[in-house]
């Protein structure tokens, strides 16, 4: 969290910052007489966060520190206001400590901002305008900021002042350790001796007065005859200076500010913001005692990095920001484009050096210049001899442009070509040599006729045809190519429909195929995968498109046969096909699959059971299933039969989860070494798994139109309520009846995938809809429809009696019916379900309605009147 070595990095801060030292003061104190119980929390925190930007080690700062002046017993307290600010501790003693310190600390953070208004600070938004002018942003980064480094050794050739600390070190015979502060008089007065005169001198020069001076006490500094000296010493920079000098002109914040006596005029001009808009960056001034010391140009700092005329400040300098001169604004085809301020002695020449050069897309021979003349705009056109003697004015517009983006000497071939693409138009080359240097023509070329394409001076095309054949045998004469000719070579195949072949029907991968020639049915049939198990026996037609037939003729048909091993006799092999033949594989009229229908509920031994005949019925199914159980209430069977919209799989077709699991047993083999049967059975078996999947989505041709039929109807007829469409819908029989009359009409042929239920006994009859209590009642044969209805509570104020129904339990459904003032109810049966319909909801009468419909009525009356007279 925090750290000692960041507390020393706060020391050294408040040290080297003079100029917050002063703002704040410290009661007036130096570092020697600074006490830590005096800074608050808030204070420490804010000098660390600052202090960790120094980046010195441990072992510098405590150095440093006491340099400073800072006493063991201070760094011992800061120790111990760490370790309290760590475990979170307020450290602060009292409430009036509180606003001092923060009160000091406001005062840090505004006048201790030595390097202007960007530190600590975003960086503010340029305009538009800002950024086009060049190193208008170099004074607004936080990342360079031109602030002198303290830690550096002091240069040989700073000149001390006031303020300065000067701290000599002794070892050796005596052991010595002395801070010395120059007073505003410019002088450093040692205990017990006579002030030493040091403004102005180097440290070099001060050092050799100051140890002559010590010399009177401390006699071992200098030798004794031929004896060396027993003292030795090391005289260096404690504390720097702070200087007061001002900023004036077109910058950001003109004023006066505090800055470390190492400071230069860049360190001022970030400080104040750097130059405006109209601020010159060419001709900075700094004024010294009423005289121009140096004029500082910072367009060799932004191009080579020199810092011309960054001098180092003394105290009441003043930097001088005046308005630009020449200003030109540079757009196109150069790396660095923007606004550039030049000197009256410059030219484009040098103008182009700020600006990076050109790019390589420049067009370099001439330059535009829009000038402004003194009544209208001007136009210049800058050739490439006069660039160095050519003088930018200010207002001056150059604008580079691009070369044009066209080719002097480019052909291009393209097509039945081994190498497609640009080449080089060199003198004389013509349209054989560039077939040669495009690797010659392929195989699949037109050789009766390629094509180049010419472009006329307007940009007109012309179209001139060779002959590929003749020019390559010599009997055709070459043709000479011009600038952007494109050669065009067409493949035989691209003047011609695509041949393929189709097969369809019993095979395992039907589709689209490519043509071969002297192609095989037996090849397709190859490529398709090869027969299914029910093609044996069966057909095969061969469609093959009418070219030269007669007006009535459609197709040619042709016949072949498959035996018994799913091979084709030995001529029919031999049959050739043609190109968009389509061959149709049937299958064998003999060749069914197993169908299963379910019987379950109250039989003797339910389950699946493979239908044996396509005429067998439910009877027939029964007694296959050993008759019913003495349980069973045959009146309340029901029949769940699959509708045409069924996307259950077929059992002609493997399922995949059939497929997974058999692949799955073939990996899970504990033998490590499979043999290739094996392998080979797991690829097949993923191959099917992948067919399968596509094929069960392929529903029949009619389900899927009377599907979309019922749909529409639902979708669009606003009288016709949606219409459910179902997978699986229940067929009312009556199994009684079909027990005892087997192969009556009541006795229905079951299909591939019927469930025959059969349920116990059937106790009790339920009653619902629009009664006071809909439950289940006891079924009692002397009970009628009504009086099952009483047991409910009778009937609600929104029940409709007379459209009220019983479903019995096969399914079938029986309404109440009425004749003048009688109703007949239906006879009730156990397991039934009477259901109470409800009363449509009505809509008030509307006023307004009434009135609409009275004057149409009105109207219709006045038609007919009209039309009567």
């Amino acid at each position: 969290m925090f750290s000692f070595v960041r507390i020393l990095g706060l020391i050294i801060f408040i040290a080297c910052s003079s100029n917050a030292l002063e703002a704040q003061s410290l009661g007036g104190l130096d570092l020697k007489s600074v006490k830590v119980d005096e800074l608050s929390d808030e204070q420490i925190l804010s000098y660390m966060k600052q202090a960790e930007e120094r980046g010195l080690t441990q072992s510098e700062l405590e150095l440093l520190a006491r340099q400073r002046g800072v006493s063991e017993s201070e760094i011992s307290k800061l120790r111990r206001r760490v370790e309290a600010l760590r475990s979170g501790v307020n450290t602060t003693n009292n409430t009036s400590n509180d606003k001092r310190s923060a009160r000091t600390q406001s005062e840090v953070l505004s006048d201790g901002d030595v390097f202007g208004v960007l530190s600590g600070q975003e960086a503010p938004e340029l305009t538009e305008e800002q950024k086009k002018i060049f190193g208008f942003d170099l004074f607004q980064k936080r990342s360079l900021t031109f602030a002198p480094n303290l830690n550096l050794p002091t240069p040989m050739d700073y000149r001390l002042g006031p303020q300065d600390v000067i701290v000599v070190d002794l070892w050796g015979a005596t052991q010595g350790y002395f801070q010395f502060e120059v007073s505003p008089e410019g002088t450093i007065r040692p205990e017990n001796l006579s002030p030493v005169y040091v403004n102005g001198l180097t440290i070099e020069d001060a050092s050799v007065k100051i140890i002559d001076r010590l010399s009177q006490i401390y006699s071992g500094l200098k030798p004794q005859g031929n004896n060396s000296p027993t003292i030795f010493h090391q005289i260096s920079l404690g504390n720097i200076r702070t200087i007061n000098m001002e900023v004036v002109g077109d910058v950001a914040q003109p004023g006066m500010y505090s800055l470390p006596s190492l400071s230069t005029v860049y360190t001022s001009l970030h400080a104040a913001g750097g130059p405006t808009e109209n601020g010159t960056f060419r001709n900075i001034r700094l004024i010294r005692d009423n005289k121009l010391i140096a004029t500082v140009d910072i367009y060799p700092f932004l191009t080579n990095g020199i810092r011309s005329g960054d001098l180092r400040l003394k105290n009441g300098d003043v930097i001088i920001v005046g308005p630009l001169e020449n200003r030109v604004e540079l757009d196109g085809e150069v790396k660095r484009k923007g606004l550039f301020e030049l000197k009256d002695n410059e030219s484009f020449t040098d103008l182009l050096l700020y600006a990076g050069g050109f790019t390589s897309k420049a067009f370099k021979n001439t330059v535009t210049v829009k000038r402004n003349g003194e009544k209208e705009r001007e136009i210049v056109d800058l050739e490439k001899e006069s660039f160095s003697s050519f003088r930018p004015t200010d207002g001056d517009l150059i604008e580079v442009s691009a070369i044009l983006d066209r080719f002097s000497n480019r052909v291009m071939i393209n097509g039945a070509i081994y190498r497609e693409g640009e080449y080089q138009l060199t003198p004389g080359l013509t349209l054989k040599q560039l077939i040669e240097k495009a690797g010659g023509v392929r195989g699949d070329a037109n050789m009766s006729r390629i094509s180049i394409y010419r472009t006329s001076d307007d940009f007109s095309q012309t179209v001139i045809p060779v002959n590929l054949g003749g020019l390559m045998n010599g009997t055709v004469q070459d043709v000479t190519l011009v600038k952007e000719d494109v050669v065009q070579i067409t493949s035989i195949y691209d003047i011609k429909e695509e041949y393929s072949v189709q097969i369809t029907g019993e095979v395992l991968e039907g589709g689209v195929y490519p043509y071969f020639k002297q192609m095989t049915v037996q090849d397709l049939i190859i490529l398709a995968g090869g027969l299914k198990e029910s093609a044996s026996g069966a057909l095969i037609e061969i469609s093959r498109r009418n070219m030269n037939g007669g007006v009535n003729s459609a197709a040619e048909i042709i016949s072949l046969s498959i035996d018994q091993t799913l091979s084709l006799d030995s001529e029919d092999r031999k049959q050739t096909l043609k190109p968009f033949d389509q061959v149709y594989i049937r299958k064998s009229p003999g060749y069914t699959v197993q169908q299963q229908v379910t019987v379950e509920g109250e039989a003797l031994a339910t389950g699946v059971y493979t239908i044996s005949r396509k005429d067998e019925r439910i009877s027939d199914v029964i007694k296959r299933a050993g008759g019913l159980t003495p349980y069973a209430d045959a009146s309340g069977a029901i029949l769940v039969r699959k509708t045409e919209f069924s996307n259950s799989k077929s059992n002609d077709q493997i399922s995949q989860e059939a497929l997974q699991q058999l692949r799955q047993k073939v990996l899970n083999d504990e033998s490590e070494l499979k043999n290739i049967s094996q392998t080979q059975l797991i690829e097949r078996l993923k191959k099917l798994e992948d067919k399968v999947e596509t094929d069960t989505q392929n529903d029949l041709v009619g389900s899927k139109l009377k599907k979309e039929l019922i749909q529409d109807i639902s979708e669009q007829d606003s009288l016709v309520r949606n219409i459910e469409i179902k997978e699986e819908e229940p067929v009312a029989i009556n199994l009684q009846r079909i027990l005892n009359d087997p192969g009556s009409k009541y006795d229905l042929i079951v299909k591939e995938g019927d469930v025959i239920s059969i349920p116990g006994k059937l106790e009790t009859v339920r009653v619902a809809g629009e009664v006071i209590s809909p439950l289940n009642v006891r079924f009692d044969e002397e009970f009628s429809f009504k009086d099952y209805i009483d047991r409910s509570g009778g009937f609600l104020q929104t029940a409709k009696k007379d459209r009220s129904y019983i479903q019995y339990p096969n399914g079938e459904k029986k309404q109440v019916k009425r004749f003048l003032f009688f109703k007949k109810y239906p006879k009730v049966e156990a397991g039934s379900t009477i259901f109470v319909s409800r009363k449509p909801e009505r809509q008030p009468l509307n006023f307004q309605a009434i009135i609409a419909a009275i004057g149409s009525v009105a109207t219709l009356a006045l038609v007919v009147d009209r039309l009567a007279n």
